[in-house]
């Protein structure tokens, strides 16, 4: 016979009190709430007085029977495992689940309770609303941060701290590298209390524990790998040398913290039945998450991972630029919006220690980038060896242009998408335009992440102010194309 521990110490339930205070309610208007819900709902009629909530909320009952904690879960629209209740400890634990195990169980088809499927819709709702305004949100959400607004950038999702553009752009010569594998290790991590509402209901007791637990059964994006990737944490703009500090991190913790705040974001600004409609300015009301971030220039508070983006102009007298258009169905974030062509996740081609060495350089990602984005070479997943960049092609053509300076790559800086404060580390190259056309005259016309345009854009005023105005461009590509063209005296300088 299994025997009860018996729980000696009273701790006060504080998640239940905070749920009952936030919805502005006393002890004795909850019991009553829950009784009237029991009646409506279940024609049910139990008798919960002010005395009951308080002996819960005291913590003298520590598991409520089961239909008052489904009442509770009910009125506060939460996971069970939300009303902060302790299940008592048996003698004899039973084996439990994984939670591996839980989530899948809980996604088989035909088996969901009626609210979590509703719960599970709902959070796809929210989520495609969120691609198809990415653009609008990112706008709205720069609107929340005043002290981060990069001049000439309005309306557009950039922010920034001002330290982090520097005054003219960088040769990637001068831009200096650290790794730091025992870094300290972030604030928030995404599966706070925060980030509740943005994590659909998993079962009737409990969510998703992290965002991208809901993105891999409910809304699988064709590329979706927990990757090595390199997290910044920290940036010196002094001159000679510009120095970038780094750690390391996983892809999935980037989703965890970025996409839930989207997420969070397009919750409370898209109209609930109708996805079109948005609202007219920003607001902090609700968004427990990014308050929680706080500062989103501290890089200690969260994981933010290192993302390159390459403004690729084909110099010439009449230089060109190319943008790439994100599909949302094959990418975990940014889908629906113009982005620069290459731009990649600054991580590994390989797990393999060598190349995590030989890869830590933002030269070789942009390398990288160019062969899989726009030659369609896909062997540079994670999966393989390290690559040989001195025996393949075009890295062999690419190192000795770099060297000749017929490519010229700077940084400009770094940026952040008000949005989902995803860094962007933005960089351009000027190729000439003989090279260009060598190197990318087979360009693909997709790869795995979007389409590729058939033909680059003229890099001129007219066009550039066009672009923006249609309100596709992500807040990466806004950024460097200003920054570049605000630049292009020394961009675009005469070729040698």
């Amino acid at each position: 016979m299994r025997m009860v521990q018996r729980v000696d110490a009273r701790i006060p339930n504080a998640a239940l009190i905070r749920l009952r205070e936030d919805a502005g309610l006393a002890q004795q208007d909850l019991a009553q709430e829950l009784n009237d819900l029991a009646a409506s709902k279940h024609a049910k009629h139990p008798q919960i007085t002010k005395k009951t909530v308080g002996r819960w909320e005291r913590g003298e009952v520590a598991l409520p029977q089961p239909f008052y904690r489904r009442l509770l879960a009910e009125y506060f629209d939460v996971a069970v495992d939300e009303l902060g209740f302790r299940r008592v400890r048996r003698a004899a634990p039973i084996p439990a689940t994984s939670s591996h195990e839980l989530l899948t169980l809980v996604a088989v088809p035909g088996r969901l309770e009626p609210r979590v499927h509703d719960d599970q819709r709902q959070w796809r709702h929210v989520r495609t609303g969120l691609n198809a305004h990415r653009h609008g949100l990112a706008v709205l959400a720069q609107q929340l941060y005043p002290d981060h607004q990069v001049p000439g950038l309005e309306a557009t999702g950039v922010i920034a701290h001002p330290s982090w553009i520097p005054e003219q752009p960088v040769p990637i010569g001068r831009v200096a590298l650290e790794l730091d594998t025992s870094a300290f290790e972030p604030v928030i991590v995404g599966d706070e209390r925060e980030t509740a509402a943005t994590r659909p209901l998993a079962s009737t007791e409990a969510r998703y524990r992290r965002y991208h637990h809901a993105v891999r059964d409910l809304a699988t994006p064709r590329l979706f790998e927990n990757r090595l990737c390199f997290r910044l944490l920290g940036l010196d703009w002094a001159h000679p040398t510009l120095r970038m500090q780094f750690g390391q991190m996983g892809f999935f913790d980037s989703i965890d913290i970025n996409e839930a705040l989207a997420h969070e974001t397009a919750l409370h600004h898209l109209g609930t039945t109708d996805q079109d409609s948005l609202a007219s300015k920003g607001s902090w009301r609700r968004l427990a998450f990014r308050k929680l971030i706080g500062d989103p220039a501290d890089l200690s508070r969260r994981p933010l991972m290192g993302a390159i983006g390459t403004l690729t102009i084909r110099g010439g007298d009449s230089p060109r630029v190319v943008l790439h258009q994100r599909d949302g169905t094959r990418v975990a974030g940014g889908g629906g919006m113009a982005h620069l062509l290459p731009a990649g996740i600054f991580q590994p081609s390989s797990y393999v220690p060598a190349a995590v060495d030989a890869d830590f350089s933002l030269w070789r990602n942009i390398q990288r980038e160019y062969a899989e984005e726009l030659l369609g070479h896909d062997e540079y997943d994670g999966s393989g060896r390290p690559i040989h960049y001195d025996q393949l092609e075009p890295f062999i053509t690419m190192d000795t242009a770099l060297a000749d300076g017929h490519i010229r790559v700077w940084c400009l800086g770094v940026t952040l998408d008000a949005l989902t404060l995803c860094g962007d580390i933005l960089t351009v190259a000027v190729i000439d335009p003989d090279l260009y056309d060598d190197l990318f005259g087979a360009a693909v016309n997709s790869n795995a992440e979007g389409t590729v345009p058939a033909h680059a854009f003229p890099f001129e005023a007219n066009t550039l102010l066009r672009l923006r105005e249609l309100g596709q461009l992500s807040p990466g590509a806004a950024a460097a194309l200003h920054l570049a063209w605000h630049h292009r005296a020394t961009l675009l300088h005469t070729q040698s």
